[in-house]
């Protein structure tokens, strides 16, 4: 029934997913984008309410009472170039929709439509929840803080995520940890600068910088932690012949658990200072703690799994948690939930290129089977 049903709505999932694809927007100012979800909504027939500013919580409840199930879809797009060649191309320069976020909006839509067409033989409520700012500030947390877990209460979640990098309709599933808490880190060195003739007179901060760029590179190996340290910015100086006062590094730190993330947090910082020290430097460190790893529930991924057999679906298992980040996370500390990948990829669209790349394409193949999924392992989890 879902099955076919979904594939009826291909030709309508693809016109949604080619309309958000033209108007990327980014954290919390996603406002074409929520209004069209919105649109879509009132067209079917759900009712909702607008949180956390351009976010969406919708609700179909079923004729009888039961347990309550969230599907998320994140909506937000990326401040990159695209180059992806796609005849529905971004129109806004230096936006694009480079992680698929528009693929999981018009499968949560093509869910939707489903549930809500057959919700009188539902036992329980679906919310459906349309999130803004998921690559950037974060918008899972502050939607919940505006209650969109109660009223009824959420008792498990899911959501999925595009991978290209599989091909069309493969679900990977993961149990335990899946991706990493994306923290991101500063440190601000403050040496003694001087003419680059007489560096002996200096304290030079570049080279302080380099040095402990140099402990962070072997830091996981050193201290036996599962962990990414990764410097992506370094600057300081603005000309040829003279040493700066100050250098500037920032990076990303990223964990699988909260014991390792606490001592990364404190090994960073000791490094950098004693490092400093020992070069007769000085150094603020600023540590921005963002979202917690992903961590799925079995019971949950064997609801995913059991769906996809049912859609005729392939799975694959993963052995090796991803170190990206996603906010899915403030969910997963909630109540059980599972999130998994939906494969998009296929070489007759062209290269095959990773999320976050300008190139990034998805088999528009995908969205029927992704709104499948999502409704399936919706009623599989009520039914339980």
């Amino acid at each position: 029934m879902i099955a076919k049903r979904a594939n009826e709505l291909k030709d309508e999932l693809i016109k949604i997913r080619h309309t958000l694809h033209k108007t990327p927007e980014t954290d919390f100012v996603e406002f074409k984008t929520s209004a069209y979800i919105q649109k879509k909504l009132i067209e079917y027939g759900i009712p909702f309410e607008v949180k956390a500013m351009t976010g969406i919580s919708a609700i179909i409840k079923g004729k009888n009472d039961g347990k309550t199930v969230l599907l998320r879809a994140d909506f937000d797009g990326l401040p990159i170039k695209e180059e992806s060649g796609v005849d529905f191309s971004s129109e806004i320069d230096g936006y694009m929709h480079a992680c698929g976020h528009d693929v999981h909006a018009a499968c949560l839509l093509g869910a939707a439509k489903i549930l809500n067409e057959h919700k009188n033989e539902i036992s329980g409520n679906i919310k459906l929840i349309f999130q803004p700012a998921e690559e950037g500030a974060g918008g899972a947390l502050p939607m919940i803080k505006e209650g969109i877990m109660e009223n009824p209460n959420v008792d498990g979640a899911f959501a999925l995520h595009v991978e290209p990098l599989e091909n069309v309709g493969n679900i990977q599933i993961k149990d335990g940890s899946v991706m990493a808490s994306p923290d991101d880190f500063e440190i601000i060195i403050h040496g003694v600068g001087g003419h680059g003739a007489h560096p002996e007179e200096c304290v030079n901060p570049i080279s302080v910088g380099a040095e402990i760029l140099r402990k962070y590179h072997t830091l996981s190996s050193d201290y036996k932690l599962p962990c990414v340290v990764t410097i992506c910015s370094f600057n300081g100086g603005s000309c040829r012949n003279a040493i700066p006062d100050t250098a500037v590094i920032t990076g990303t730190a990223r964990s699988l658990d909260p014991i390792t993330r606490k001592k990364l947090v404190e090994l960073l910082k000791k490094i950098a200072s004693d490092t400093a020290t020992d070069m007769n430097a000085s150094i603020e460190f600023n540590f921005n703690v963002l979202f917690p790893p992903v961590v799925n529930n079995s019971e949950m991924n064997k609801i995913v799994a059991e769906s996809a057999r049912q859609l005729g679906l392939n799975i694959t298992y993963l052995t090796k948690p991803s170190m990206a980040g996603d906010d899915f996370s403030y969910f997963g500390e909630r109540v059980p939930s599972s999130y998994f990948k939906l494969g998009v990829g296929n070489e007759t669209i062209g290269a095959i290129y990773p999320i976050h790349s300008p190139k990034f394409k998805a088999d528009d193949r995908a969205l029927p089977l992704g709104a499948a999924i999502m409704a399936q392992s919706a009623l599989n989890f009520l039914n339980k």
